[in-house]
């Protein structure tokens, strides 16, 4: 009980519980029963723990009419919903912030959705309805059952896809035979499927994070390092080295990977021509956010917000662009591979699906990558 007192003691007003939960495991065939710490998250990754009430809802399965609350008195508006007696500008704070717009929206509908009245076009308009309706006093503890059973789809979502996560360090997906080398919360890998170039290998956090904007100050100074070490291995075989990460969309869950592939230095030279020029002709023709953002002063954690899918490329040390996606459906998840595609005149299944490759061929491909770097393994030194 020890963390459920420390989220406590952080969040005052918050009270965690935990919620037994029910996973189906279909490569073991059984089902298996355990406790867990209810939070929910917004767009931006923040999570809290989800406040319970202490006993269950009242006439479980009998529908009572929900009765109004006096808003006025002597004509004089003293309430507009019918918990504001029980909240005072603390609490106010703490729900705005804790609050998502999708709780907006299905408040929205909720409330249009159940309102059988009629409205006319003078006395009685559209807006009054949502007025009277939110006067209704609710069923003690209603929406806190409601959001705890949104907390927990969302807790067996995640665990589903932390579970066939290939790139969490924990995960029986993972491939280990393709690691190279292992820091305090990163580690240095290779592709499973056929490399874009020779050298082509993915540094990612050991921990299920989902974007750069995202990770604590720690992994990624350590994601820094492995990137400079890679910059001055690679600079020794006169190639440059071009850093991708794509993050189509937060609510997913997908791991995020923080991709290099070395090139040679007649292609690197050219390289931040083409991903400006592809970048600006990319997604939306008319779009919320600046189409182009140059990292060349300040890294992606600290020019695009939280929340926000986005699309950034490095160039060795000398930073690079980033882009806020607007519409996944017209932004590929192999877009910045599709350039540099492109570049090389690569087949486009190498870098669409990718070619699968057997264990000999990925072996090979681990031998002669771990004989460069073991030269530059900072990771050693550490032990």
């Amino acid at each position: 009980m020890g963390e459920f007192q420390k989220l406590e003691e952080m969040l005052p007003g918050v009270h965690t519980r935990t919620g037994k939960l029910s996973f189906w495991f279909p490569k073991t065939g059984f089902q298996e029963d355990h406790e867990a710490i209810l939070v929910r998250m917004d767009k931006s990754g923040r999570a809290w723990p989800v406040n319970i009430p202490e006993e269950t809802l009242d006439h479980v399965g009998r529908r009572r009419k929900n009765q109004m609350i006096p808003t006025h008195v002597d004509k004089e508006r003293i309430r507009y919903f019918q918990d504001d007696d029980n909240l005072d500008l603390k609490d106010l704070i703490r729900n705005e912030k804790m609050s998502t717009s999708e709780d907006q929206n299905k408040l929205f509908m909720r409330m249009a959705s159940k309102f059988s009245g009629k409205t006319d076009r003078d006395y009685y308009t559209l807006d009054d309805m949502f007025v009277s309706n939110a006067a209704k006093r609710e069923e003690s503890g209603k929406a806190e059952e409601r959001e705890r059973h949104q907390a927990i789809r969302e807790h067996q979502r995640l665990a589903a896809c932390m579970e066939k996560c290939p790139h969490c360090f924990g995960s029986s997906e993972l491939p280990k035979h393709l690691i190279i080398a292992i820091g305090n919360k990163v580690y240095l890998s290779l592709p499973k499927y056929q490399s874009l170039t020779e050298g082509h290998c993915l540094i990612a956090p050991m921990q299920h994070y989902t974007a750069a904007t995202v990770l604590d100050e720690d992994i990624w100074e350590e994601i820094q390092v492995f990137r400079k070490t890679l910059v001055k291995m690679f600079e020794a075989e006169e190639l440059d080295c071009v850093f991708l990460e794509t993050n189509l969309s937060i609510s997913k869950q997908y791991h995020m990977i923080y991709e290099c592939i070395p090139l040679p230095k007649e292609v690197g030279d050219m390289a931040p021509i083409y991903f400006k020029k592809a970048i600006m002709e990319s997604d939306e023709e008319w779009a919320m956010n600046k189409k182009l953002i140059n990292l060349g002063s300040k890294d992606v954690r600290k020019s695009v917000p939280k929340g926000l899918p986005y699309f950034s490329v490095d160039f060795g040390l000398q930073g690079g662009f980033a882009h806020v996606i607007e519409n996944q459906y017209m932004f590929p998840r192999y877009f910045g591979k599709e350039i540099i595609g492109g570049m090389l005149d690569l087949e486009p299944r190498l870098w669409r699906k990718g070619l699968r490759e057997n264990f000999e061929d990925q072996r090979k491909k681990v031998l002669h990558f771990a004989q460069k770097w073991k030269f530059y393994d900072f990771t050693k030194s550490k032990e």
